[in-house]
């Protein structure tokens, strides 16, 4: 190790999490100790400011009404000095102590902007979140480096690394959601590679209410480039995406062999969570990530 590299870490109401993920971050071999570590705050009521600060973590804040996820990413590498930033959920812990050493030696060659790695849902993930993420990040390591392999690239500001004088070509668009798949997508098609290791892993999945799931689907569609203009989705449209998803997702729940009351309480969940796509995708409702 002979350059340093920073991470980032935004943050809202996770002391269950944050502590551990600085004590993971610092007991990395070869740049845990000597790793900066910043986090970006968006009004946390919890315990999360006071962890971080008794862990001496340089906390930056952005107020929920102006919070944003390229912004506040933005802001915490303005503030940071490392020629790699590693950006990380808080929620998201590295399962190797040479997690960081592996990301780190992805950017020998001088045309890698980002790597991501594989993630592996909590064990408390319900059967859709872990076929998610199971699907998005497989047991196979691949390099994106052309247009036509992009489809297939899933890279993810939950667990990630960045080449600084990259994203100081190309900082992180202010967009509703999908921060990362915009700037993975403007680096592969400007010649950058984005490397996909699936060596390296990192605890991520979401649990949440089925809401807050549904305003996230709305944002990442918002953000995606197709449809060009998703907020002029008919009412109708939207309801028949609404009962494709419902039907794929209680297939994955009546598959997935569970207990009875948990096959009908995923059941509702799936339920609830179509139901609040209909109604809130023309509302322009947010989500946290």
């Amino acid at each position: 190790m002979n350059r340093p590299i920073s991470a980032v870490i935004r943050t809202y109401n996770e002391a269950e999490y944050i502590g551990r993920l600085i004590q993971t971050l610092r007991a990395q071999t070869d740049y845990g100790k000597h790793l900066e570590i910043i986090a970006v705050d968006s009004g946390s009521t919890d315990d999360t400011v006071d962890i971080l600060k008794n862990n001496d973590i340089d906390v930056l804040t952005i107020s929920r009404a102006e919070f944003n996820y390229s912004k506040a990413l933005n802001l915490g590498i303005e503030h940071s000095k490392g020629y790699l930033i590693v950006i990380l959920s808080a929620h998201a812990i590295p399962c190797e102590e040479k997690w960081l050493a592996g990301m780190a030696e992805t950017f020998e060659d001088q045309t890698t902007a980002g790597a991501y790695c594989r993630q592996i849902p909590w064990p408390q993930a319900d059967p859709i979140e872990v076929k998610r993420i199971t699907k998005m990040f497989p047991e196979d390591s691949m390099t994106f480096s052309n247009s036509a392999s992009i489809e297939n690239m899933h890279f993810s500001n939950a667990a990630s690394c960045i080449r600084r004088r990259i994203w100081q070509e190309h900082p992180f668009v202010i967009m509703p959601a999908a921060e990362d798949r915009e700037w993975s997508k403007w680096a592969v098609r400007n010649g950058y590679k984005i490397v996909y290791d699936s060596k390296l892993r990192a605890y991520h999945s979401h649990t949440e209410p089925s809401r807050k799931t549904a305003q996230r689907i709305i944002e990442i569609e918002r953000s995606a480039d197709v449809p060009k203009h998703p907020a002029k989705t008919s009412a109708m449209v939207t309801l028949k995406k609404s009962i494709g998803w419902f039907r794929r997702d209680m297939k994955t729940i009546l598959c997935s062999n569970c207990s009875v009351p948990m096959t009908i309480k995923y059941s509702m969940q799936c339920l609830q969570r179509s139901f609040w796509y209909v109604v809130d995708f023309h509302r322009g409702k947010n989500a946290a990530k």
